[in-house]
């Protein structure tokens, strides 16, 4: 198929009988975009895109426009029909789906968009794709064509799936390697969102291996963003909940609002009207005083007489010395209040000999950590974070020092640093809890503490 396709079907003809072509909207060089309508009232207007057969994987492209059918989501342009026909001997597929007032590629070739711009627009794009992603699918094909505007909301194209034969930048190193990953949806972003924000591609040179060159004139955080997503590793690249915190990093907890001062008037005022209350009735106000203050002596006096009170000045008794056994133990004292050591000191990963823990009450010996690993945060991301917050993980331990599954206990402000804590306490060894002298599973709490400079740990046994 020759780089002619687009406009090669003229305005006025009609595809597969039902969809009349009523104005061109645009295309790549392997799609054509129309205007069309539909005549069972769903909608006023509508959009086909036509695709030649043979620039596609037939049966995964139309099985997952089939699937896309049945989806729904806010950010997701409904997909009213897909399929193939045969159009002046060209075979073709098509998809029909809503109509957008714009699209990113139509915007492209007259200006990039702000910073701000973009941030408005990947927000609904990233709710999207995790809704797919969460449903084990992915789009596969993220281009400018593919982010559209209707009613000044961003919608993701339903077309998702479209697999075609030819490379370019958009697709991963890996493409072709089998099925789509979310992975390739990340690759294809980072494009996406380098294209958006310069109207140029990055230079990439496929043969050689390498990495993309990020553009340095682009501001953070989406230089940060697009360098992690265009790793040639699927498995280094930043992932949607990254790429979130990255655009939007958690805030410290805000301190409890301190009182509002007073006024200097207000407090002037206060301070003369107790004054004056007080020098009120001078006269009456010592009388009762002194009359209280007799009443009390006196009843003391009585008190002392009827109960033989002591009230000669006793002696000071003389400081005792301590016994041999409290000198003996004062070491052992001062070492169990001696100060413990930094969250830091914990926060290193570290395989130790620890010591044999006592044996409790019930023949209960409480197991101890023997390797502890921290999550894996990148610099950028570390340094976006505001102040200090904390994840919870709670990891069930096999009787043989395992971790045997790891859940969150409580997620923090972050799903992302949620699930790197959730990542690294499943790398976690244990020396086993023993009962009756035998190895016993148990389950512990870790509780990870993320801020710019380090993040630490520590942990808990809950049982046995």
């Amino acid at each position: 198929m020759s780089a002619t396709f687009p406009g090669v079907i003229s305005v006025e003809c009609v595809i597969d009988g039902k969809f009349p072509l009523l104005q061109e909207l645009g295309g790549t060089e392997w799609s054509s975009a129309y205007l069309t309508k539909l005549e069972d009232g769903r909608a006023q207007k509508a959009a086909i895109k036509i695709f030649p057969f043979e620039s596609v994987d037939l049966r995964i492209t139309t099985a997952r426009w089939e699937l896309a059918e049945t989806l729904s989501h806010p950010h997701l342009m409904p997909l009213f029909y897909s399929g193939r026909c045969e159009f002046e001997g060209k075979d073709l597929l098509y998809v029909v789906t809503g109509y957008a007032d714009e699209t990113l590629s139509q915007i492209l070739p007259e200006r990039s968009l702000s910073p701000e711009e973009a941030r408005k627009m990947l927000d609904p794009v990233l709710d999207a794709l995790s809704y797919l992603h969460e449903r084990g699918l992915t789009h596969g094909h993220l281009r400018p064509t593919n982010i559209m505007v209707i009613d000044d909301q961003v919608k993701l194209s339903p077309d998702f799936g479209w697999c075609s034969r030819i490379r370019n930048i958009y697709d991963p190193p890996e493409a072709g390697a089998g099925s789509a990953t979310p992975a390739a949806d990340i690759w294809s972003l980072g494009i996406l969102l380098v294209e958006a924000l310069t109207r140029q591609l990055p230079a990439w040179d496929r043969s050689q291996g390498g990495e993309p060159e990020i553009p340095a004139n682009l501001p953070e955080p989406f230089f940060t963003i697009c360098r992690e997503c265009l790793r040639t590793d699927p498995e280094r690249r930043c992932t949607l909940a990254g790429i979130e915190a990255l655009l939007n990093p958690p805030q410290p907890a805000e301190p409890a609002a301190e009182p509002a001062a007073l006024p200097a008037e207000a407090v002037a005022e206060a301070v003369a009207e107790t004054i004056v209350d007080r020098t009120a009735k001078p006269f009456h106000r010592f009388r009762a005083v002194i009359l209280c203050g007799a009443i009390l002596v006196l009843s003391l006096m009585v008190a002392a007489f009827k109960l033989g009170w002591n009230l000669t000045p006793a002696s000071p008794a003389p400081a005792s010395q301590p016994s041999v056994a409290e000198s003996t133990a004062a070491p052992a004292t001062r070492a169990a209040v001696a100060p413990a050591p930094s969250a830091a000191a914990t926060a290193q990963p570290a395989r130790a000999p620890t010591p044999a823990a006592e044996p409790s009450k019930g023949g209960v010996v409480k197991g101890s950590v023997m390797y502890q690993a921290l999550p894996d945060i990148p610099e950028k991301i570390a340094g976006s974070i505001q102040g200090h917050f904390k994840v919870r993980i709670r990891v069930e331990v096999d009787s043989a020092g395992n971790v045997s599954q790891a859940s969150i206990d409580s997620p923090g402000p972050s799903r992302y640093f949620a699930n790197q804590a959730r990542l690294a306490a499943q790398n976690w060894k244990f020396t086993p809890a023993k009962v009756e002298g035998r190895a016993v599973p148990s389950t512990w709490l870790l509780q990870f503490q993320f801020g710019q400079s380090q993040s630490a740990v520590t942990q808990s046994e809950e049982s046995p």
